[in-house]
């Protein structure tokens, strides 16, 4: 039976920029030395974004479509993604929480407006494309799958065109619903809780609904891969697994929303390739893989993911300092310029850290298109215990460690 490749796409806003870097390096490498792609694509967030560009692209050859991908991403700006920060929009949205604040029962839906995305995906993306990939049997596509987190239920919702059905994970609250991927299914994997407002999904009539953003549960949709018939895995992290070094200073209010950030979109995967490892260890010493039962199979995998902690957040200090910190900057873009002075982000790598999830810009795409390119050529070059995969946990010293 031939193996079936997973490629999982985290979550984190313009942070995505980097897992096309990391897939320009590692989709043609595998095409060239061993005449594999992925077949089964899960992203969540802009991760969803990512794998929707590339399930549309499907039959492109690898090096065209992910070069294509990076002259996008270095092409986005901060208006294609979000309405201007002093727009009529985003001060009402102020006047609202003011007046919420203070006489209670008015709250505005979200603090910033993603209006200009919609139209960006329909731009970027024919949608119609991923269906016909998937339904032509000469396009290697079996299936692409975006994750969104129901808003009444909290159960993460799995929209996937193409592959099995596989029944509810009531265990991880886990849903799977085939559909045609749409804008809709897209922008809904996005939707950052309190940045972003929820999007609402009107097809298929069983999952119609309210959602936010599949990251706020599963932000590495490595199971959705896993249950949808992947059986070699490429997992793509935003962030460092490598443990922070430790600080003497005091933590103020952004080192703590730092925190929340981690807890949520970096533990999961850190967790998550240690589970897949550790599983692949027990059947290998234990004897008990069975080619046929998908719950005892090995899954070999590929994890990039940048080397050390903070390193996209010291890109963003870095980058903000040199294009956006001054008045030039506001000439720039105004709409970073004030974001950034907002979140201190030339301050320190932690609070660019935080400023990066927004930082839609040329100059930043380009450094993370370049830092994934570095984390996926170290990967090809290293040695691993399955040829060019992984089964066994990752060495300490590891360069994704």
């Amino acid at each position: 039976m031939p193996q079936s490749i997973g490629l999982v796409l985290a979550g984190g806003g313009a942070r995505g920029a980097y897992e096309i870097g990391a897939l320009s390096v590692l989709l043609p490498w595998l095409e060239t030395r061993h005449g594999q792609r992925p077949d089964i694509i899960v992203g969540t967030s802009v991760g969803a974004l990512n794998a929707a560009y590339l399930a549309a692209h499907a039959r492109e050859d690898t090096a065209d479509l992910t070069e294509a991908g990076s002259r996008i991403w270095l092409e986005i700006g901060y208006r294609d993604v979000l309405a201007p920060i002093l727009s009529l929009g985003e001060l009402t949205t102020v006047g609202r929480l003011a007046i919420g604040l203070a006489l209670g029962g008015i709250a505005p839906y979200s603090l910033l407006d993603p209006a200009p995305l919609a139209a960006t995906l329909s731009r970027l993306i024919t949608f119609k494309d991923i269906h016909d990939n998937v339904a032509d049997p000469a396009v290697e596509l079996r299936t692409c799958g975006v994750v969104a987190t129901a808003a009444h239920t909290n159960r993460s919702v799995v929209f996937h065109d193409g592959g099995r059905n596989p029944t509810s994970d009531e265990r991880r609250g886990i849903d799977y619903v085939p559909t045609q991927i749409t804008s809709e299914h897209v922008r809904a994997s996005a939707g950052i809780p309190v940045a972003f407002p929820s999007v609402e999904v009107g097809d298929p009539k069983q999952a119609k609904g309210w959602y936010f953003d599949g990251g706020t549960r599963l932000n590495t949709p490595i199971k959705p891969a896993l249950a949808l018939g992947a059986t070699r895995m490429i997992v793509i992290g935003l962030n460092s697994v490598s443990p922070a070094p430790k600080s003497k200073r005091r933590p103020d209010l952004f080192d703590g929303a730092s925190q929340i950030v981690q807890g949520l979109l970096v533990d999961p995967v850190v967790q998550d390739v240690e589970t897949l490892a550790t599983i692949n260890e027990t059947l290998i010493h234990g004897g008990m893989t069975n080619p046929v039962d998908d719950q005892r199979k090995v899954v070999p995998y590929i994890f990039v993911a940048p080397k050390t902690p903070n390193a996209i957040g010291e890109i963003a200090r870095e980058v903000y300092r040199e294009y956006y910190g001054g008045l030039l900057g506001v000439r720039r873009s105004r709409d970073l310029a004030l974001l950034g002075r907002l979140l201190g982000a030339e301050r320190s790598s932690t609070r660019g850290e935080l400023f990066s999830y927004l930082f839609f810009a040329p100059e930043f795409a380009a450094r993370l298109i370049e830092l994934g390119r570095e984390d996926a050529t170290r990967w090809t070059e290293e040695i691993h215990d399955d040829g060019s995969w992984q089964r066994s946990a990752l060495p300490r010293n590891s360069a994704t460690r």
